[in-house]
């Protein structure tokens, strides 16, 4: 393994936990939200989750352009109003409420709706691979929400707790050539993967994971100088480590010495954005540290999650538990 991925943290980390993590502890009940975005949340979630009930529905024998019109919906006016407007009329003074807001705005409905454009404008609805593609950020998306919202499709989120092994091969075969468009520009993530085996044990454990990695992802989406982001997995003992790396702008990398000089542990504590909310990375800290058994603070300060940069590249750094024999 390359010395620029063993440097970002150390190799000795340790989880703390007894039991494994189950994706649990970030979530609120719908009766949290006020109305307007109580029923916006179930909107946008039962379009998502049909998206993925056809497709289960069908997919011995798929025929994409059935799903013509729930793609078209996430360009139509109404989608677009309700997802601009979710927790934006309303004041939420607790920063949990914000943080869960902010994974579900973000997550994968930002891709979803990048590829319905691209869909949409190229008359792609025919294309398997874009529209497998689409179906999947639906998936994920929906389970994310689930994870977020525990109340949201509650026979849903019971099976998502159950026992179900996730392996690696999901997420590299999710992940590579995945590509994001975005007005004129098309960014694709590679993968790098040095890890055979499984990674969660259950739905709900991976939809935790994934509100991590979408929010690192999504973060190089914004400021990736380059069209090309790479993800790097690879083991340190029984811990893995998943790298997420972008070529940044010189704009980017004054900025970042402006406000927070060398100490990049402020990117995860929040209030710290430029063009955002701050709100993200500190969600990932809260669920990488509840995933070893520890708090966000400490997960930051014994750099379970990191982040730096090294000439004009911008290194995000987590580590999550792999899956043992016996657990």
């Amino acid at each position: 393994m390359e010395q620029k991925y063993l440097s970002l943290a150390p190799t000795n980390l340790k989880n703390k936990q007894s039991t494994r993590y189950d994706g649990t502890g970030f979530s609120a009940s719908l009766e949290e939200f006020s109305e307007q975005d109580k029923q916006t949340l179930l909107t946008v979630y039962q379009h998502i989750k049909a998206i993925y009930d056809v497709w289960l529905y069908m997919k011995e024998a798929p025929n994409y352009r059935i799903l013509q019109p729930n793609a078209d919906w996430f360009l139509s006016e109404g989608f677009l109003t309700i997802a601009k407007d979710l927790g934006a009329n309303d004041e939420y003074p607790s920063i949990h409420i914000q943080k869960i807001l902010h994974d579900i705005r973000g997550g994968a409905l930002m891709s979803m709706v990048s590829h319905a454009n691209k869909i949409k404008a190229m008359n792609l609805y025919h294309e398997v691979d874009i529209m497998r593609s689409f179906v999947f950020l639906a998936r994920d998306q929906a389970k994310m929400m689930r994870n977020a919202v525990h109340d949201i499709d509650l026979m849903t989120r019971a099976a998502d707790e159950r026992i179900r092994i996730h392996s690696i091969y999901d997420y590299v075969q999710k992940w590579n050539n995945f590509e994001y468009h975005h007005n004129d520009r098309t960014i694709t993530v590679k993968v790098q993967c040095y890890f055979e085996g499984n990674v969660t044990t259950c739905c709900l454990e991976a939809s935790a994971l994934d509100r991590v990695v979408y929010n690192f992802v999504n973060n190089a989406l914004r400021f990736s100088k380059e069209d090309t982001i790479t993800i790097t997995i690879f083991p340190v003992g029984n811990i893995l480590r998943w790298v997420v790396e972008n070529k940044i702008q010189p704009e980017n990398i004054t900025w970042l010495q402006e406000h927070i000089g060398n100490d990049f542990s402020l990117l995860f504590k929040g209030g710290i954005t430029n063009e955002g909310n701050g709100i993200g990375l500190s969600n990932c800290a809260d669920i990488v540290g509840a995933s070893f058994g520890m708090s966000a603070p400490e997960a930051i300060e014994q750099r379970y999650i990191t982040a730096t940069v090294r000439e004009e590249t911008f290194y995000a750094c987590f580590h999550w538990n792999a899956v043992v024999e016996n657990e």
